[in-house]
């Protein structure tokens, strides 16, 4: 799987982002992961096989002009070669904003602009590569997305890479509130009443299936206690 080196310059006053593709490993985690999504029948944890790093660079401008096409707000491509981009920079991240943040109901309005920002993006028919909150920017009074190395709907159909946004928006986030699970609730379930029948079944089917995961989870590091804090959040809204 491509990685990436991610170094900022000034051209000018203005700031860019220089992104340098290379060879990367985590083929075996992946391959892992892809058989125990492919088992448990959970199309959108499945992960897309490795690429490239020229493969990895072309898909993220494809995936940007995709979107740019569609009005959402993603950086511009400055300059690109085989193996790198360079690229505007859109503002702090939206992890970042929430980390840096003390108080809980700011967190909770950067949550919900989140959430509409996803929700927005599925209605113009589009999806992102990772939906995490360090691969979405707070770009003034837009959130814009960032990271586009992979295209999910190569290996899943699209109500499922829809699906795929909610949930690593949610384990990426669930963390800021923690001790609000009754909150991040109430803002999942206003963005999920925006998505399709089949998104929503397809992330009901994920969190159904997983049921067995959060108690156990909870046992490990802080990732794995994200991902057990977001299931219980989904399944306070979806089961």
């Amino acid at each position: 799987m491509a990685e990436t080196d991610v170094l900022r310059e000034y051209v000018g006053t203005a700031s860019v982002w220089r992104k340098a593709y290379r060879d990367g490993g985590r083929r075996f985690r992946l391959a892992a992961l892809r058989l125990f999504a492919r088992a448990l029948g959970l199309a959108p944890l499945i992960p897309p096989p490795p690429a490239s790093p020229e493969a990895a660079c072309r898909n993220e401008q494809r995936m940007i002009r995709r979107l740019a096409t569609r009005g959402v707000t993603v950086p511009e491509v400055l300059d690109a070669g085989p193996r790198h981009l360079v690229l505007s920079d859109l503002g702090e991240t939206l992890a970042a904003a929430c980390r840096r943040e003390p108080c809980p109901l700011r967190r909770r309005e950067l949550i919900a602009r989140g959430l509409a920002a996803i929700a927005e993006l599925h209605a113009r028919g589009v999806w992102v590569s990772q939906a995490f909150a360090r691969n979405m920017v707070v770009a003034g009074d837009r959130i814009g997305f960032i990271d586009f190395e992979e295209d999910p709907a190569t290996v899943m159909p699209r109500r499922a890479a829809k699906a795929r946004d909610i949930l690593f928006f949610v384990q990426s986030t669930a963390r800021f509130l923690e001790d609000q699970p009754q909150a991040l609730a109430a803002l999942l379930h206003d963005e999920l009443v925006r998505e399709s029948p089949a998104v929503r079944e397809e992330v009901r089917r994920v969190v159904r299936r997983l049921w067995w995961v959060p108690p156990i989870a909870r046992h490990f590091g802080r990732r794995s206690r994200a991902v057990a804090d977001a299931l219980m959040v989904l399944a306070m809204v979806l089961v």
